[in-house]
Formats: C-alpha cells, structure tokens, sequence
C-alpha cells in the first residue's frame, strides 16, 4: 500500500507492479484501431438505416457518435496523465469514487464489457464465418476463435503487440480500399419510392437515441490504452497521441465507410423480404456493389478483422482482473505472471467466462448489456473529471481537457441520452445492469472489501 504523502511519479512507479512499460506511441494508436474496428462497423448501419428513415440520418448518427468518443477520449487521457497504470476505468473510479466503486465498476467492466464484448465480436466472426460453411454453429467457431485469442496473449506482451499492430494496418488498409474502390464503381443504390421518401421519414429523438447507444458500441476501443497503462512507455505523451490519432482516424473510416455503404444500398433496401433488418452489411455491400464473388472474399478479410478485435481485447481484458487483483479486491492468483510477462491466470478465466456467455446467452441481449453498462460506467468515469477539477484543484495535471468543461458536459448529456432511449425502448436492459451492480456489490461485501487496499488519499477526490 502506498504511504500518503508520496508524490504522483512515486505511486505510479509502485503501482505498475511487475508489469514492464514496453509499448510506444503507435502500439497506443495500434490498440485503439484494434479495438474500435470490429463487428459494429459491419453491423451497425444494417441494423439501423431503415429505422432512421434517410441517408442524413445514418451520416448523422455516426458523426455524433465520432463526437462522443472524442471528448470522452479527451477526459480519459486526462485521468490516464494522473493514474498511469493498467485498469482503466477501474482505478479512475475508485481513486474518485472509492474501493468499493470501483470495484463495481472494474468487475461490471470485466465481466460485461470485456467478456460481453470478446463474446458479440465472436458471435459475429461466427455469423460470418457461417456464410462461408453453413454446417458449422456461430457459437463453435466463436468458442475456437476465443480460445486462440488467449493462447496468443500467453506467449508473451510482445507477440501479441506484434499481432494487434497487424492487424490494426490490415484493418486500415481494408477499410481504405473498401472505400477507394467503393467511389470508384457505380452506385447501386436505389431512390426510395413515395411511401419511404427520405422526405417524409419521420425521426423521433429516441430512435436516434437507440440508434447512437449502438454506434457507441461501434466506437468502443477508444479507451483501449488506458487498461495497459501501467506497460506504455512516455504515458503522457503516448497516450495524448495515441489515443487521439487512432481515434480520428478510424472516425474518418467510419464516415467514409457508411457513405459507401449508402452508396450500396438506399436505407429502405436494407431490410430482408421477411422485415428483419440486414445485420452482415459489410457483405451486403459488397455483393451489391463488386458482385457476389468479391463479396465472398470481402467476407474472409472480415473474418481476419474480427478475429484482430477478439485479440486486443483479450489483451486489455486481462489487465482488469490483473489490476483488481493487485489491489487484493479478487485473488492474488490473478496477479500471477509467466516468464514472458502475460497473466496467465487472468486471461484464463476470462477466457473461461466469455465462453459461458457464449453458449448461454444471445448475441442480442449481449449487445444491449455491453451497450448500457459501459455507457453508464464512462458517463461517472467522466463525471469524475468534474468532480476531481472541483475537489482537488491542486493535484498535477500533466494533460487537462482542451475547452474545459465543454467535452466533458457533451459526453455526460449524450450518454444520458443514450441511456434513457435505450431503457425507454428495452426495460430488460434496466434488469440487466441493476442485475450487474447487485452482484458486483454481492462480492464486494461478501469478500472484496475485507482484503481490498484503500487508495492513497493523497490521490483521492475524497
């Protein structure tokens, strides 16, 4: 436990444990890519562009969903600049908030965020991969996928770096030449007739709402580098850069990505013959605008981005229960390093619990549980940008938030918005997250807060 009174370059040196800082500035930006490229980008828009009526409206949605990332980017580093260690949210919150905060807060991100995620972005690589081989299940392929994933990351902080920057330039070169290749043939969509005229769609405040609380689920990955912390080298800077030129640049993907898709096909087209709508829009796309044979060869590169997104956040997840456990709030044992310096332990429990929610659970009730909770839990990271500005002016700031408080008040209003569409729409994922928070606070009496180690309160907003 650190003494109070130690200065901030003190606890962070002590903190960082045993982990050592081997990663640069573009393994940063190569974490962001990583893990923002995934299965929203290639579901999202299918999912949505028939609700929202208009071409504007998909654009739209996807903007303001790059605007949120980014002022919540912005508070992230921020926090990232006083508490450089690995565990993200995790220790932002309880540094703010307290032990027992954070701990819901890093389990809640653990077992719904991580876990939730690794097991939508498997279920989505099956999904794919079942238009390839209808024969074998989604929930195979994705069990498969996992398990390899997390082999990956046992061998070592440096192979699987090397893995995550690959497949952040495979996913960058892909999207580039989607979109290059996608403006240069003709457009294949269709003007709506009279009776969906883009003119006449009505919008309502929590379709958009709903429609934004996915496009975040697309977007995440921005906040990546704040889990390994603790293995950056020249945190400040690496951080302020890497997480600002990997999001802006997968942000300009994005945008430019969904017109292709527009270009592809009108919003009204997006939709089955049986009303369900177009979930593999990537490959929709393709076909409609390449012919169905490179659509078929666009559906493997999809596979490989997909599986590059299961890896980084395999990578990240096992830092949380790393850093929980650093701090006695779950077993030791999760602390535990090989030779190579992977947690071994952690990453194999997560493991284990991604593959329970993929056989006992759907890939839609997955996405509104991730969706929800972390949208709640970045909206009182962000809070606490405020709450610390207010509590402890006096505490270093190696990076303060551009336009003070402006990027802060947008990320809250928006992610209040979100979460109030998303439970107007689905009562369930109201069950779902206060279910999360029980039994995160369940273990916190039951166990965790009898070996939990308090912060420093020299560190603390408290």
């Amino acid at each position: 436990m650190t003494r109070p009174g130690l200065s901030l370059d003190v606890m962070n040196t002590q903190n960082s444990n045993r982990q050592k800082r081997n990663l640069s500035l573009w393994s940063a930006a190569g974490v962001v890519v990583c893990g923002m490229v995934g299965a929203g980008i290639f579901t999202t828009t299918g999912l949505h562009a028939a609700e929202l009526g208009s071409r504007w409206a998909v654009m739209l949605v996807w903007a303001v969903g790059g605007l949120l990332a980014l002022c919540g980017t912005l508070t992230y580093i921020e926090l990232a600049a006083l508490w450089p260690e690995a565990g993200g949210s995790y220790i932002f919150v309880r540094n703010i908030y307290g032990p027992m905060s954070g701990f819901v807060v890093g389990l809640s991100v653990a077992i719904v965020g991580i876990m939730g995620s690794m097991a939508v972005v498997g279920l989505t690589l099956g999904s794919y991969f079942q238009k390839l081989v209808p024969s074998i299940p989604p929930g195979t392929v994705a069990t498969v996928a996992v398990l390899v994933a997390t082999l990956v990351h046992c061998f070592g902080l440096r192979e699987s770096n090397v893995v995550n920057q690959l497949g952040a330039i495979f996913k960058i070169v892909l999207l580039t030449g989607l979109v290059c290749w996608g403006f240069s043939v003709d457009a294949t969509a269709t003007t709506p007739p009279t009776s969906v005229s883009e003119e006449s769609t009505g919008l309502s405040y929590s379709v958009f709402g709903s429609a934004m609380a996915t496009v975040a689920f697309a977007y995440l990955g921005w906040d990546n580098p704040t889990y390994i912390a603790g293995e950056i080298r020249n945190t400040k800077s690496s951080l302020k850069w890497g997480m600002t030129l990997g999001l802006l640049a997968v942000s300009a993907l994005y945008l430019l990505v969904n017109w292709v898709f527009l270009r592809a096909a009108a919003p009204h087209e997006m939709i089955h013959p049986d009303g369900s709508p177009v979930v593999d829009i990537g490959r929709f796309a393709a076909d409609r605008l390449f012919g169905k044979t490179v659509g078929g060869t666009f559906n493997i590169m999809i596979l490989l981005v997909l599986f590059s997104s299961l890896s980084v956040t395999a990578m990240v997840g096992a830092r949380v229960f790393y850093s929980m456990g650093s701090k006695g709030e779950l077993p030791g044992a999760l602390t535990t390093l090989n030779r190579r310096g992977s947690p071994v332990i952690a990453l194999t429990v997560q493991c284990a619990g991604v593959l329970l929610l993929i056989w006992f659970t759907s890939l839609k009730d997955l996405l509104e549980s991730v969706g929800v909770i972390l949208t709640v839990i970045s909206g009182a990271t962000v809070l606490g940008v405020i709450l610390l500005r207010i509590r402890r002016p006096d505490l270093p700031r190696p990076f303060k938030v551009p336009l003070y408080p402006v990027p802060p008040v947008i990320y809250l209003l928006l992610t209040v918005w979100m979460a109030w569409s998303v439970f107007r729409s689905n009562p369930t994922s109201i069950i779902l997250t206060l279910g999360t928070i029980g039994v995160t606070l369940a273990i916190w009496f039951g166990f965790s807060r009898r070996h939990s180690r308090p912060p420093s309160s020299g560190n603390t907003a408290a």
